[in-house]
């Protein structure tokens, strides 16, 4: 067997220097960028600079997601040098530097008593600061904040059940409806600062509910009904992933939480469930890169609202949307109807709509359980015939199971 010479082993060496110094060379780069950064920021302070200038520099060195940055950010917040929205600035920034010793500090601080009575800004800054290094060990530390200040100030409660939804459980999703339980009971007893605490704090626990469950629920009494429902087999999504479901493979939707399912007619349609918008699941297909037919569902609880019947909601909705129509060939829109199993009302309307051209339109308007349930449907005119069939498929399909 032939011995590699001296010139390829000292090749082979050289070679295997070189790959580590590959592999290395990264990080200590990174390194060597985060010592310079903390560097440059320590002799800006030095400069003695002003507060809008500090503040952006204290955001752009936050960026860097170090423990290093932490403890260069850390002695901002003590003493007087520095006002209040400096001390803000680093609450926001220094939290999410993953560095675990800033918790004690941002605590005793959270905990004075001139910050809670006197500063709510600074004090909701530190609390989110706390759940972006560590919700789950400050969990009953934040929550026990926010159910305090959700009679005393919507920022700071807000904040604190922010912080704490960090750390994703069942017992999150149960103190959170407990905590919407409590925002939502307001009387005329209240006196205005606890009302404006609780009705302020009240959409914050929404929304932090559809985050963590991937419920788009409105509704306290349709959040308690799901919940009773579902706690014993309800689960966090895993890291990384969204706790709302992947609608774009599923034929039939079935929803939880308003209790009814729906089936796609077909492939070729699209589903989704919609943030933030007025309408709660859209069915669509297009055409030529256009929209050619489209059913939207909107759902919300009667509760705490004026109009609790179909008629009542089918009447606002024509009384907003008639005057849209440059002509309308065929109205029908008062027909009683039975869709999914309950009664309502069903509009079928031939015309031409001022933005969507020749359209029809079959809407549905049902009501069960306290929950409101209405379709608006469109067909283009001059889109292919089976679309407007597809979605009388798709309000056949509708069943409430509630």
């Amino acid at each position: 067997m032939m011995r590699p010479s001296r010139l390829a082993s000292a090749a082979l060496a050289a070679g295997a220097i070189l790959a580590v110094h590959a592999v290395l060379a990264p990080s200590a780069a990174r390194a060597d960028a985060v010592d310079d950064a903390v560097k440059a920021f320590e002799d800006y302070l030095n400069t003695n600079p002003d507060s809008q200038g500090l503040r952006n520099q204290i955001a752009e060195l936050g960026l860097k997601k170090d423990p290093r940055v932490a403890k260069a950010l850390l002695p901002l917040l003590k003493g007087r040098k520095y006002d209040d929205e400096v001390k803000i600035a680093v609450a926001q920034s220094i939290g999410k530097q993953g560095d675990k010793a800033v918790v004690a500090t941002l605590k005793t601080m959270a905990d004075a008593k001139d910050i809670e009575k006197e500063k709510p800004k600074l004090l909701a800054a530190l609390l989110e600061g706390i759940g972006d290094v560590d919700a789950k060990a400050n969990y009953e530390f934040l929550m026990k904040i926010g159910k305090k200040q959700l009679d005393y100030s919507a920022d700071v409660a807000g904040a604190a059940f922010r912080a704490a939804s960090g750390h994703v459980t069942a017992e999150t999703v149960d103190d959170m409806i407990m905590q919407l339980t409590a925002a939502d009971y307001v009387t005329t007893k209240d006196n205005p600062v606890k009302a404006a605490a609780r009705n302020g704090t009240k959409p914050v626990l929404i929304e932090i509910l559809k985050k963590i469950t991937g419920q788009d629920i409105g509704d306290l009494k349709i959040w308690k009904e799901w919940w009773d429902k579902n706690k014993k087999t309800w689960k966090p999504a895993a890291v990384g992933e969204s706790a709302e479901q992947d609608l774009s493979k599923i034929e039939l939707y079935s929803d939880a939480a308003y209790g009814f399912e729906v089936k796609r007619p077909n492939k070729a349609w699209i589903m989704r469930r919609n943030k933030g918008g007025q309408h709660y699941l859209t069915l669509e297909v297009m055409d030529e890169g256009q929209k050619a037919a489209s059913c939207e569902l909107f759902v919300y609880g009667t509760k705490t609202y004026k109009e609790k019947k179909p008629e009542q909601i089918a009447q606002n909705w024509r009384d907003n949307n008639e005057p849209k129509f440059r002509d309308l060939k065929d109205a029908e829109w008062d027909k009683k109807c039975t869709y999914g199993g309950a009664k309502g009302v069903e509009m079928i309307l031939v015309g031409q709509h001022k933005d969507d051209g020749a359209v029809q339109m079959h809407n549905v308007f049902v009501e069960q359980g306290e929950v409101m349930y209405y379709w608006i449907c469109t067909w283009r005119s001059g889109k292919p015939a089976s679309m407007k069939d597809d979605i009388e498929e798709v309000l056949k399909s509708f069943k409430i199971k509630r």
